[in-house]
């Protein structure tokens, strides 16, 4: 039975949206428990005659980190928040995982704080698969840390293989560091300085320099980059999908020939929408601690974070925690 941690009051929609995504998951996981964190006034209607009895336990709170609130502030201050205590219940073994759709800096802090980093960790690293032309790619870091040395960026590749590896069974999965440009000169000190020391490390498959216009190839199974720029990438992508869906539905709509056009291609662009779609794959990845940390986008409505759940679902059913520890060892 696999035990997942819920922070219901997180994101743009908090229970309205989490706790239908709850029920939905449980109605399909007969061998999974949820532990649900939230204000009863506001999920209690939500929750009314769920049907659940022992599998969904409710777990009553009176705070919550806000989205604009800072990390320290959460730390400090939201010792009895939603988002604190689903940590607590991971770092009391009473639950597998967690999941929140919360204040990011405010995860990443209290999850650092609660959970500590992996030996051979120094800063845990949001990770996300993103799809391509040749298969898929794992991208960190994706916004846990916005000013990355080049020894956190030596980590964090180290960290991709090894999830790539226990993710696909690859015993060498490949690396890329994402730069403006391939040649040697181009790019920050801290970028310059890993590119050098990824190249001298034996632990990695290490291919060099990747350019943002080739990201979606999926050249290489890791690309590496810091927070600041990982974030950046990933939300102008998001966006951009948005824009080209509803740039294709408004050209099907011009006249009465491009409507029946419209029609005859709609199954292709359904397929077209549900691979690129940022919400069916929502459920980035805090790398580098001891417990699986899923952070849901704050937007995410009900469909979205159920397959946040279902993330944190899969990862704890794979035991990714002790084969990650293996391979970052090995690796490091």
């Amino acid at each position: 039975m696999i035990t997942i941690a819920v922070d219901a009051m997180g994101g743009d929609f908090g229970p309205r949206e989490t706790i239908p995504a709850i029920l939905k998951f449980l109605a399909t996981h007969s061998d999974c428990t949820i532990l649900v964190f939230g204000i009863p006034q506001e999920t209690d209607a939500y929750l009314a005659g769920h049907g659940f009895a022992g599998r969904l336990i409710f777990c009553p709170v009176n705070e919550v980190v806000d989205s604009d609130e800072t990390a320290s502030s959460a730390l400090r201050s939201k010792k009895q928040s939603s988002m604190r205590l689903m940590l607590n219940a991971v770092n009391e073994g009473r639950a597998d995982c967690a999941v929140s759709a919360g204040n990011t800096g405010a995860l990443v802090a209290i999850s650092r704080f609660v959970l500590k980093t992996m030996p051979g960790v120094d800063r845990p690293a949001l990770t996300a698969i993103i799809p391509g032309r040749k298969g898929f790619t794992c991208l960190l870091d994706l916004g846990a840390n916005v000013e990355c040395s080049s020894a956190n960026l030596v980590q964090f590749a180290r960290m991709g293989t090894a999830y790539i590896s226990v993710l696909t069974g690859k015993a060498q999965p490949s690396v890329g560091l994402l730069n403006i440009g391939t040649e040697e000169q181009k790019g920050s000190d801290d970028i310059r300085l890993a590119h050098a020391q990824l190249k001298e490390d034996s632990g990695l498959s290490y291919k060099g320099y990747v350019e943002p216009d080739h990201l979606y190839d999926a050249a290489v199974d890791v690309v590496v980059c810091g927070g600041f720029i990982g974030n950046v990438v990933l939300k102008t992508s998001e966006g951009l999908v948005s824009f080209v869906v509803e740039l294709i539905r408004l050209a099907f709509k011009r006249n009465l020939l491009t409507r029946i056009a419209g029609l005859v291609a709609l199954p292709v662009l359904e397929r077209m929408q549900r691979r690129l779609n940022p919400d069916m794959k929502n459920g980035a990845v805090l790398l580098g601690l001891n417990g699986i940390v899923v952070k849901s986008h704050g937007k995410a409505q009900a469909a979205a974070f159920e397959k946040a759940v279902e993330n944190a679902y899969w990862l704890s059913s794979g035991k990714l925690i002790e084969k990650l520890h293996e391979q970052i060892i090995r690796t490091g």
